[in-house]
């Protein structure tokens, strides 16, 4: 971490002394944000232990309110620009994406709330009462997320991306049970991570050193007339393995299933939607702004990405016996279908029927489908549990789930078929823009192997929907009566992915009006 520091220190005296413009009001929504995670810290050490729970989740939801309340008003008034001589872009994809967030979070946070709110066994008061600090790390980290959909700029992305992985770190390892996987994930998550940003800090030194800037825009544009095209090419190559490592697409994906696996089910639930969403929008915009990518190259390099993402994880997905590390999996595949719509970058708006798509808002409607069946899942793996009170996560303990408890089986089933995919719900409204923007863009045999992919990756989602309804039931597996939090958050993602998939209309013609990012 300190060369790290050193570098970015050595890289901004480089840069110039010119303070840039601020536009605060633009800014409010970043800034209330991190001005309200340093007052939920400052709650966390002064607020009673017993009270501590309660008013932290309190304070959570009024940070998120005032943000999502300040982005909507900026939206209302078209505070849209570049600020800070090209450090951060507010365009309406960024508005978009922090608003996802938001939400997305807000989720999480209920389901953050229930290892304070529920009395499980083998758990003592002052634990069950303790690590509040999870609401603190999770909105540094959720600032960090902002910023680095916001990003214009190297070094900024860089800083976002460090404050939104060193609390992730932390929140990996605070697991009630089985404290020693959850730990281990921790720290293969914080090595395997600090190596990752090791290597884009060193892509973004190349690229400086090849172009003399590090906005985007003035990037791409001193990349055509640079006199060291190789170490342009290698640096950004550097900074995209930076960001493919938060996606979890292969090669980089080694940490994801550990570590989904051995983090509390709501951080899971929370690293598995909000990092791949503020890295996509990241790699969107680094791709579209930063780089050339009229070469074909880069090209060729995406769409093999893709389709090993998309094939390795389907494969890996049939095989496994955990619920946790089977979602693990799905999100190695659903990063590959994501992919394919980062092979229309240079493409602009891609007119779809009556609508115009850009990449940005096809990957940002895919992953409003992704998170609401991954948070959804997630909500009920809380609930099925061993006598001990441990989540059970394995498969052969989730066997005649769905007969005993038809109404938790239901939702269940019903994520796991828009993760397939299928009509009617979110997840095939999701996989209809992403292979959209790639049929348009002139890459129908991509679209061909992805749908050839998605109906091998739905074999293991189906598999799953068996297992629940026809095979006998598990007399090991308690299902937790569900609590307040846990109802909440099932029966909104499910509504909602139900209504994304027979009612897109309203989703459809807000991305419609997204166009493209500024830069």
């Amino acid at each position: 971490m300190i060369q790290h520091i050193t570098a970015m220190n050595v890289l901004a005296s480089s840069a110039g002394t010119e303070a840039p413009a601020l536009d605060y009001r633009t800014l409010a929504p970043l800034l209330i944000m991190f001005g309200g995670a340093c007052v939920a810290l400052l709650l966390d050490a002064f607020v009673r232990r017993t009270a501590r729970a309660a008013v932290q989740l309190v304070s959570v939801f009024v940070i998120l309110i005032a943000t999502m309340g300040m982005l909507i008003a900026n939206w209302h008034d078209g505070r849209f620009g570049v600020i800070g001589n090209g450090l951060i872009s507010m365009d309406k994809p960024t508005y978009v994406a922090q608003g996802a967030l938001i939400i997305f979070t807000a989720l999480c946070m209920i389901l953050f709330s229930t290892r304070h709110t529920e009395h499980r066994k083998n758990i003592s008061e002052s634990e069950r009462t303790g690590y509040t600090e999870v609401y603190v790390l999770a909105l540094f980290s959720l600032f960090g997320m902002m910023l680095f959909t916001a990003a214009n700029n190297l070094l900024m992305l860089f800083v976002a991306l460090e404050a939104m992985s060193l609390p992730l770190y932390i929140l990996c390892g605070l697991s009630l049970y089985r404290r020693r996987l959850s730990q281990e994930a921790s720290l293969k998550y914080f090595l395997l991570g600090v190596l990752a940003a090791a290597i884009m800090l060193y892509g973004i030194v190349m690229v400086y050193a090849a172009t003399g800037d590090f906005t985007f825009a003035s990037i791409a544009q001193q990349a055509e007339h640079t006199d060291r095209p190789a170490i342009f090419i290698l640096g950004i190559v550097f900074v995209v393995i930076g960001l493919l490592f938060k996606v979890g697409a292969v090669p980089f994906h080694n940490w994801v299933p550990d570590v989904y696996q051995g983090a509390p089910t709501p951080v899971t639930a929370f690293m598995a939607i909000c990092t791949k969403l503020a890295a996509f929008v990241a790699l969107a915009r680094v791709l579209t702004a930063a780089v050339p990518f009229s070469e074909s190259q880069w090209e060729i390099v995406i769409i093999v990405l893709a389709i090993i993402s998309m094939l390795f994880g389907s494969i890996l997905t049939m095989t496994q016996t955990d619920v946790k590390r089977l979602i693990a999996y799905s999100s190695i595949t659903h990063a590959g279908f994501i992919m394919t719509a980062l092979v229309g970058a240079d493409q602009g708006l891609l007119k779809v029927g009556n609508l115009e798509f850009s990449v940005v808002s096809a990957i940002l409607i895919y992953l409003a489908a992704y998170g609401l069946a991954t948070i959804g899942a997630l909500a009920i793996v809380t609930l099925v549990r061993r006598d001990s009170g441990e989540e059970a996560t394995s498969i052969t303990a989730w066997e005649g789930m769905g007969r005993q408890h038809p109404w938790l089986g239901a939702a269940f089933a019903l994520y796991f078929l828009s993760f397939a995919g299928f009509p009617i719900t979110a997840g095939f409204i999701g996989k209809f823009t992403v292979f959209s923007v790639a049929w348009i863009a002139g890459y129908s045999w991509l679209v061909v192997v992805a749908l050839l992919v998605s109906a091998l990756a739905a074999y293991a989602y189906l598999r799953m929907v068996i297992i629940m309804f026809f095979k006998p039931a598990n007399t090991t597996t308690v299902v937790a009566k569900p609590g307040a939090a846990v109802i909440i958050v099932v029966v909104i993602t499910a509504v909602l992915t139900v209504l994304m998939g027979i009612l897109p209309d309203p989703v459809l013609h807000l991305t419609n009006t997204l166009g493209g990012f500024m830069f």
